[in-house]
């Protein structure tokens, strides 16, 4: 049910009293062969739950197997090495959101780090080098959210930009360039825009707005040659979300889809670079599939439906 679909975003930005009608996953794409996408789905227990297929939909496994009363798992991350996917879990009444993290198999699911009840957190996304785990947090008692990381056995847990409680700005999506120098990330309220992808580097300096506020867009993921940002548009507006894309340097902005009533969201690069994967909904939000196109908006093709938030991961 696309209800389930909305309860990320929602949850963040309800505290913010803005009115939008979607979620911010995060994940990143590392160069490589294409391997298994990833995706969530709540066709078991009557929540959200991880699968994975084949880049042409076939061959789909379920690695997760939670029910409705146990919460909800989602918005998954690959390492670079293909091997393990972090991702976010919630009780099931969303009092808390964590880290956890798992085999590409499903086994061995152990949440990340210890975290506070002070704070949830979400949207992890690897390192290049797979050393580290970077994530969005929001404090509980601010109307406030900010770009962390954390090593990836748990420990070091860095701030990477700071709560503004004062501006109530909401910073998610990270995401490491494949270099790993720069942080793609969206954020509402910064510097008074309601939606923007910006960049910095990567312990946080330097932040900048790659995307024009009148795009308000969200959710960016790197090509694997770093070269392009593609994300997609319009998250707080009555406007039909579409996936664009814009050099890493702010030139060459295009439009990708054009998705007419219905609305297309989290895109994804494949890790050898020719293809993206996205979600397209329909216009009532009643129906979700997973598309694949050429990096230019060509040669679209469904190729699972009754699913969303797909990530793309290396071959192993």
């Amino acid at each position: 049910m696309r209800l389930t679909r909305l309860v990320p975003l929602l949850s963040v930005l309800s505290v913010l009293g803005v009115l939008v009608v979607r979620a911010t996953p995060a994940w990143a794409t590392f160069p490589g062969p294409d391997g298994r996408i990833a995706f969530d789905n709540d066709r078991y227990g009557g929540t959200h739950n991880i699968f994975t297929m084949k880049p042409d939909g076939t061959d789909v496994k379920q690695l997760t197997f939670l029910t409705f009363d146990q919460g909800a798992v989602l918005r998954q991350s690959w390492s670079p090495d293909g091997t393990k996917l972090v991702f976010e879990k919630r009780d099931a009444a969303v009092t808390f959101r964590q880290v956890w993290e798992m085999n590409a198999d499903g086994s061995n699911l152990h949440q990340l780090f210890a975290e506070s009840a002070s704070y949830f957190d979400f949207d992890p996304n690897f390192s290049p080098d797979g050393s580290r785990v970077i994530f969005s947090r929001c404090r509980t008692d601010f109307e406030a959210c900010a770009i962390y990381s954390v090593k990836s056995d748990g420990h070091g847990l860095t701030a990477i930009t700071h709560f503004d409680v004062r501006r109530n700005v909401v910073d998610s999506r990270p995401e490491y360039s494949p270099d790993g120098k720069t942080i793609a990330f969206d954020s509402f309220n910064r510097g008074g825009v309601i939606a923007a992808v910006y960049l910095m580097d990567a312990h946080g300096a330097n932040v900048r707005e790659l995307t024009s506020p009148a795009l308000q867009a969200l959710e960016p993921d790197w090509a694997p040659d770093g070269s392009r940002v593609i994300f997609d548009t319009n998250c707080c507006n009555p406007k039909h979300s579409a996936i664009w894309g814009v050099g890493s340097d702010g030139t060459g902005l295009t439009q990708l889809t054009f998705p007419g009533a219905r609305h297309d969201f989290t895109p994804e690069y494949a890790p050898a670079g020719d293809k993206i994967a996205f979600e397209r909904d329909a216009a009532d939000f009643s129906t979700s599939s997973i598309l694949t196109m050429n990096p230019d908006g060509s040669g679209l093709i469904t190729i699972q439906s009754d699913a969303f938030i797909p990530a793309w991961g290396p071959a192993t």
